[in-house]
């Protein structure tokens, strides 16, 4: 698997009894493929996959390399349902099994998807149905950001006078429930409540993708396009965040809170089974990369603004 990841996943593998390989990426978040290949040992049966931020990895490569080694592909496609390949075949169909998020796309308290594609591979878990209220609870604290961000002084009067509602435990509804990054065992094999299922099948994909694409575009046409990752957007992909490299991150995520802007600080900690120093390039990404949002609720207004925010922190960093 890909040395930069969110840690989770990772998790996932060491707590199902496997170990872990993993190998280097080139700048465009591809497979160093001659990395990749040293990675394979005797005993190596699955190679793991991340299209990243929506972007889609070279799975006709890929398919050839797991041929070649004997090895299952497994699609990483959580930070991309909706997204498609350079042929338009939607993610997640080359590999023998792939893993979605539903709610880091989608307006959802949880879910996730696993689906099949090998018929020689049967993966049918007894899932445990969730308390009707599962995620419910951090609701208003979701409720609560948001109007932070847009109305600061409303949301002034609603922290003083229901404190429980407003810091809902922590004071970090939103990030709780759409960007919480820890493996939890006892959670595994929970599945959806029938309210997201009900949610997520009401959901139209070609307007979510159409929104996601233009709040893309749109902010990537007001920020430098030297510090993208991805400056340009392919056809077919659905973005989950435009990836915008800085020079100092922890300062940069304190400049933008200081304007209202409370962004993950995404993929900052490698997990304890990655070696110090022995990634450098996932290392470097760690440390500067800020996954700035294209949610589709944002208007021109919000995304002008959060380009403005993050110009500032540039430029400061250039004085």
């Amino acid at each position: 698997m890909p040395a930069y990841n969110s840690g989770s996943e990772v998790a996932a593998i060491i707590a199902a009894g496997l170990s872990p390989r993993f190998f280097r990426l080139q700048p465009d978040l591809t497979p160093d493929f001659d990395d990749m290949q040293s990675a394979v040992g005797r005993r190596t049966r699955v190679l793991q996959v991340i299209h990243y931020f929506g972007f889609p990895q070279p799975l006709p490569e890929l398919t050839a390399f797991c041929t070649r080694n004997g090895l299952l592909l497994v699609e990483d496609c959580a930070p991309a349902l909706f997204s498609r390949d350079a042929s338009q075949q939607p993610l997640g169909l080359s590999g023998a099994f792939s893993i979605f998020s539903l709610h880091k796309t989608l307006p959802l308290p949880h879910g996730g998807l696993l689906v099949v594609n090998d018929p020689k591979i049967s993966l049918t878990p007894d899932l445990e149905e969730p308390e009707p209220a599962f995620g419910a609870e951090l609701l208003p604290g979701r409720v609560f950001e948001g109007l932070r961000m847009r109305h600061p002084g409303p949301a002034a009067w609603l922290r003083h006078t229901f404190p429980t509602a407003a810091r809902n435990g922590n004071g970090h509804g939103v990030r709780e429930v759409l960007f919480g990054e820890a493996f939890d065992p006892e959670s595994a094999l929970t599945g959806a409540s029938e309210l997201v299922r009900r949610m997520a099948l009401r959901s139209d994909p070609a307007v979510v993708v159409a929104e996601r694409r233009r709040n893309y575009e749109l902010l990537s046409a007001l920020l430098p396009r030297c510090w993208q990752l991805f400056p340009d957007l392919p056809e077919g992909v659905c973005p989950l965040y435009l990836p915008f490299l800085v020079p100092d991150k922890p300062a940069a995520l304190r400049r933008l809170h200081a304007n209202g802007l409370e962004l993950f600080p995404y993929w900052s900690v490698a997990h304890p089974a990655i070696a110090d120093g022995a990634f450098p390039e996932a290392e470097r990404l760690r440390a500067h990369l800020l996954a700035l949002p294209v949610y589709p609720g944002m208007s021109t207004r919000d995304v002008e603004y959060l380009a403005n925010a993050v110009s500032a922190v540039v430029r400061s960093s250039r004085e």
